[in-house]
């Protein structure tokens, strides 16, 4: 069993385990592998539903994506 990647989450401060693989393409994926924890990235994922459900994203569109990676570096504080 491979061991846990330890990192400090920019969100809650703790030092706790990373992510396994970046859960995004590119620069966005990179930041919050190298950033944001597994507990805080479970939470970004249920908070993201309901940014998409309350603004009316579509993140198969660029510009709504872009608008739902803003919402998700300031969650994290990345």
């Amino acid at each position: 069993m491979a061991e846990s990647r330890l990192l400090t989450c920019s969100r809650c401060g703790r030092t706790a385990s990373g992510l396994t693989k970046p859960p995004l393409a590119g620069d966005i994926g990179k930041l919050v592998f190298e950033h944001v924890c597994e507990t805080c990235w479970g939470e970004w994922f249920e908070q993201s539903i309901n940014v998409i459900n309350h603004q009316g994203l579509n993140p198969a569109l660029p510009e709504d994506r872009k608008q739902l990676y803003d919402v998700m570096k300031e969650f994290f504080d990345i």
